[in-house]
């Protein structure tokens, strides 16, 4: 291989990794974080993972993290930081940009360093890899089964069919999901077939496919899942838990579920999105050279056989993932990334294409300019996405002005996290302090920020008798506290966790009194 296309993908891959690392603290864990965080401790307290059906995904994510943990050097849980559990989406997600070596024999060098740089500078893909959830090992673990099955094709090695039974099986044990990427494979290879036949191009030089390949592929891909998910051999239900999970996801994949949007959600992210007081933030970059990738792709017009051959099973591959995806009613900004990231591999093809059909000088110096300006302003959008502010000084990485922001836990809720803290710190108790959690709708990511309280309840109403020392309360229930006879508590304050579900805190009247002791008075 090629020292200088190493040498080009390593340096993309560590702008990757300088927009996804830094100050991964600096946005509040959203709730689906939270309850990822809290299921890794139950791994980490007790050496074992309960897959659970119905919710929290697979096993992966989790022990995953270990090493992550261990490099914390404490096997204090309450220890860890954002820092610990974003660290991994990082991970992968800069591994990404390096998986692209495994396609570049065929490929092409230009193909691959134009798809590394738009994996290292896409928003979407920059600002999920800082996201702690299932979803970037899903994007890494289709890719590199992708990846592995095509070079398996290509040298009928059995190791690379092992390789990509290994990852078929990550992807099984990482989210239910991963059905549509493998259903998009298969339609892909169908397709790719019949478009080949009927407009006949036919490669001259046929992969060299084997019955054994796909066999020795799907035993590794059963192995590797059943270990994860019977958690390495210490919960023999775990895989019958798995087999289980299929309706429940079902039903929310066919819209049993408040996350029901129209066909076009992922593109209105996408392509254009603006709200009020924010920028317009827009890959449409992408998706335009993705669209010449996909023209190319199914004429015929790349020089040689085996790209030719690459670029329609990539084609096809996205084009079934996307219609899947889109015509599902269930949606999450997040979901969009599978057929995204294909997207952007054929942006890459469709990014050299361009470059070499422009022959003229001038025509070259448009194309580089146009270029440049599009991954400058992807970069652009990746940095404020993730470190910038608006007006107000709210970053984007946690307001609804930024496209894949969704359902996310508001800064104000830090503020509740560190009054009930400063709380604790006068109490006699200190972190043994009762602290009551009362809310129909959902209470995370707060479990994982009082996770060093150690009697800590919660309810989705007002329980029989109420009145611990700290109470978090929905202001749904109108709980008014503070107005019953005893007046023993008042409501310290109000609290935004995510937008429009607010939160009442009511203090021991003696223990608010010795807290407001410990503030600074307040300037004249």
């Amino acid at each position: 291989m090629n020292r200088w296309l190493v040498a080009g993908v390593a340096l993309l891959a560590a702008a990757a990794l300088g927009l996804r690392a830094p100050r991964l603290a600096l946005r509040p864990l959203h709730n689906d974080e939270g309850v990822n965080a809290m299921k890794f401790r139950l791994l980490w307290d007790n050496q074992t993972y309960q897959y659970d059906p119905n919710e929290f995904h697979g096993p992966t994510l989790a022990y995953l993290t270990l090493p992550a943990a261990w490099l914390e050097g404490s096997s204090d849980f309450n220890r860890f930081t954002e820092a610990t559990f974003r660290s991994v989406p990082v991970a992968f997600g800069t591994g990404l940009v390096l998986l692209l070596l495994l396609l570049a024999p065929e490929f092409g060098r230009a193909e691959t360093l134009w798809a590394a740089a738009l994996t290292a500078l896409s928003p979407a893909l920059v600002f999920y890899s800082r996201y702690y959830i299932h979803e970037m090992l899903l994007v890494f673990f289709t890719a590199l089964c992708f990846f592995c099955a095509w070079r398996c094709l290509q040298s009928a090695r059995p190791l690379w069919a092992l390789a990509a039974g290994i990852a078929l099986g990550l992807m099984a044990a990482t989210k239910e999901t991963f059905v549509f990427a493998v259903a998009a494979m298969g339609l892909s290879a169908a397709t790719t077939a019949a478009w080949s036949r009927l407009s006949g191009g036919v490669p001259s030089s046929r992969p060299r496919w084997r019955p054994q390949h796909a066999l020795l592929a799907l035993l590794a891909a059963l192995a590797v899942a059943l270990v994860f998910f019977s958690s390495f051999f210490h919960n023999a239900r775990g895989p019958l838990a798995a087999l289980q999970a299929c309706l429940p996801w079902l039903r929310r994949a066919g819209g049993v579920t408040e996350h029901v949007h129209p066909w076009t959600f992922y593109f209105e992210r996408l392509l254009f999105f603006h709200a009020r007081g924010g920028p317009v933030w827009s890959e449409g970059f992408v998706v335009a050279l993705a669209v010449v990738g996909f023209v190319v792709a199914l004429s015929g017009r790349a020089a040689l056989p085996a790209l030719r051959l690459l670029l329609r099973l990539l084609a096809f591959y996205t084009m079934w993932l996307t219609i899947l995806y889109t015509a599902l009613p269930y949606k999450t900004p997040w979901c969009l990334l599978g057929f995204y990231h294909g997207m952007i591999l054929l942006a890459g093809a469709g990014a050299a294409f361009l470059w070499r059909a422009c022959r003229s000088r001038l025509a070259r110096t448009v194309a580089s300019v146009a270029l440049a300006a599009g991954l400058g302003h992807l970069a652009w959008q990746a940095w404020a996405g993730n470190f910038g502010c608006d007006d107000a000084g709210t970053p984007y990485c946690a307001s609804p002005k930024n496209p894949y922001v969704y359902s996310q836990t508001v800064p104000d809720a830090l503020r509740l996290v560190e009054t009930v803290e400063g709380i604790a710190r006068v109490a006699p108790q200190g972190y043994d302090t009762v602290v009551e959690v009362m809310a129909p709708e959902s209470y995370w990511p707060l479990p994982w920020y009082l996770r060093q309280f150690k009697n800590t309840g919660y309810w989705e109403g007002i329980p029989d008798a109420p009145l611990a020392p700290i109470m978090i309360v929905s202001a749904s229930l109108r709980a008014a506290f503070d107005e019953r006879p005893e007046k023993t508590r008042l409501m310290a304050g109000y609290f935004e966790l995510r937008p429009n579900v607010f939160f009442e805190l009511y203090v021991n009247t003696n223990l608010w009194a010795s807290y407001l002791k410990t503030l600074p008075p307040e300037p004249d």
